[in-house]
């Protein structure tokens, strides 16, 4: 981590401008509702292949197949495993996510499934509500004093056709256009980002930005930031080109080095854990309850 790259970092969340956009190990550190962690995609493929083929050996088929297949053979039990697998528990969380969540964000994208900020609201006092919100099944988001959390692939829980995991479900959404990435590259094209947990792989994604090129011809965005452990020199490239600069950190640095001190400086209160609060009122996120 350069100095020069936190300040503006730095800058641009306390801004109150930027945007959060996580991906799957944003939640890497979160675990189910039986205390697990949570699954990835070799760990799903070895959970869905019996819910599918029962006790036939595996082969070497793809999360994105077993779920279409899944969803032809035994949706109801790919339901109950989604609920199960992807919904966060009460275990313990660590307090970097509640530093996250309490940042002054413009507001928050995710590509996961799972409900990671109900259970951070359930567990910490946070500056503003949270609303959860399925890019599959909600309306756009509202500006509010609340702080919408928008799920991209749809929320564990929801029906499992309404949950983007499949070859099939993909193609769906890439043969049209997407009302919610529509919203998110509007908010690229006027505020910075902070992307956290994810490569930038997402097809939806790019193929939003590519449309919104050819009819614009606009290319210029406001300068955002990846964080990540790693990331390989060609997507460092590919990504700058796009305004996109690489700070090599985990997510508990950037809670610890950037995020703690700007609650501070703006007078927020360390986030303190309401495991009392949860035991007697259990709370969600502020959207709908699903499943």
């Amino acid at each position: 981590m350069t100095s020069e790259k936190l300040q503006e970092l730095s800058k641009i969340i306390a801004s109150g401008e930027a945007t959060l956009f996580t991906g799957a190990g944003f939640s890497s550190d979160a675990r189910d509702t039986a205390g697990n962690g949570l699954p990835d995609s070799a760990q799903m493929v070895r959970e869905l292949w019996p819910l599918v083929f029962g006790d036939d050996p595996p082969d070497d088929s793809t999360l994105a197949d077993l779920y279409d297949v899944a969803l032809l053979r035994a949706p109801e039990r790919l339901r109950d495993y989604m609920t199960s697998r992807l919904r966060i528990g009460d275990g313990e969380l660590p307090r970097s996510y509640a530093a996250w969540f309490s940042g002054p964000w413009r507001r928050i994208y995710t590509l996961n499934v799972d409900d990671l900020e109900v259970a951070v609201a359930r567990q910490f006092e946070l500056p503003r509500r949270l609303r959860s919100l399925s890019a599959l099944s909600d309306g756009p988001s509202s500006e509010s004093s609340e702080l919408d959390v928008i799920h991209l692939n749809g929320i564990a829980g929801d029906d499992p056709r309404q949950v983007t995991f499949s070859t099939m479900q993909y193609a769906a959404r890439l043969c049209m256009r997407d009302r919610h990435y529509e919203q998110l590259i509007e908010d690229l094209r006027a505020s910075p980002f902070v992307f956290v947990g994810t490569t930038l792989d997402e097809a939806v994604l790019w193929q939003h930005l590519e449309l919104d090129r050819q009819m614009t011809g606009n290319t210029k965005r406001p300068h955002s930031f990846l964080i990540s452990r790693a990331l390989t020199r060609a997507r460092q490239m590919l990504l700058s080109h796009h305004r996109i600069h690489w700070i090599q950190a985990t997510t508990c640095e950037i809670a610890d080095d950037v995020l703690s001190s700007l609650l501070v400086a703006a007078g927020i209160r360390e986030t303190e854990p309401m495991q009392h609060l949860v035991d007697r009122h259990p709370i969600d996120a502020g959207g709908p309850r699903r499943g």
